[in-house]
């Protein structure tokens, strides 16, 4: 069975929503050893100056799913916020909830509800071109040679529209890096995200570059370049991540952790 969460019917949830809001909780997150959808989470931990420590799963396709049950609903990533004394712990799961809760807590939201409103209109927005290019087209039970063929009209019609629009809005504002205002936000992570997946697959890279997509390529510019996000990237746990679970693993990190499948992951 799944780990379920503590009933909450007639039930004072505000301890564990003290554990969420306090400014000094911790994290440990769950994951593979690899990049990809994990990306703007650990950015974000990175940029709030959290104290955070990654966990990786014992075993995860092991036959006994304990893993997998260990977790809420059988897929990672999972945030573990602990409370200052490491004497409570609130277990959220869901990628994009996770994303969700550290943006609002961390101020990658925006100033107020309309930029709120903005910024998530520009992360769904990337999040449905990140959603089809895995389930529509990485992950297709399909011979190699059609996979290549999807990709293939993927990459030729899928991600040029989706630049065209997303250029519209960045010039929108100025072209200064930003999707709203001029501060980073969840939607700026999230496409910088998608740019690193694109720079992986040598025809869709050449769809981005200064002159081609001069927003795009100034967003990537900023996130790259900021001090935070470049101190992260150059930090041990970062350089052992993997781009992907294709390619073999690397050394793992010493402040990384094994998950011990109980609820009290620290």
């Amino acid at each position: 069975m799944v780990r379920t969460y503590p009933p909450i019917a007639n039930a004072d949830t505000s301890a564990q929503a003290a554990v969420l809001d306090a400014p000094d909780s911790t994290y440990s997150l769950l994951y593979f050893d690899t990049q990809g959808i994990c990306n703007p989470i650990r950015e974000m931990l990175a940029l709030s100056g959290a104290q955070w420590k990654q966990l990786f799963p014992q075993d995860w396709e092991n036959e006994d799913r304990a893993d997998k049950e260990s977790t809420p609903f059988e897929v990672m990533p999972v945030l573990y916020v602990h409370s200052k004394d490491g004497k409570e712990t609130v277990v959220v799961a869901e990628c994009k909830v996770i994303e969700q809760y550290l943006a609002r807590k961390h101020g990658f939201l925006g100033k107020n509800s309309y930029e709120h409103t903005l910024v998530n209109s520009f992360v769904s927005s990337t999040g449905g071109l990140w959603d089809e290019m895995l389930l529509g087209t990485m992950s297709v039970p399909v011979s190699a040679e059609i996979k290549q063929e999807i990709i293939a009209g993927f990459i030729a019609k899928r991600i040029p529209n989706w630049i065209r629009i997303h250029e519209q809005h960045l010039a929108a504002n100025g072209r200064n890096g930003h999707y709203v205002g001029a501060q980073v936000t969840l939607a700026d992570l999230r496409t910088n995200a998608m740019l690193r997946v694109i720079q992986r697959f040598p025809t869709a890279a050449e769809l981005v570059s200064a002159e081609k997509t001069p927003g795009l390529f100034k967003l990537h510019q900023e996130i790259e370049a900021h001090p935070q996000i470049a101190e992260w990237r150059a930090s041990e746990l970062a350089k052992s991540l993997r781009a992907s679970r294709q390619f073999p693993p690397l050394p793992r990190a010493a402040c990384t952790g094994i998950h011990d499948r109980k609820d009290n992951n620290q």
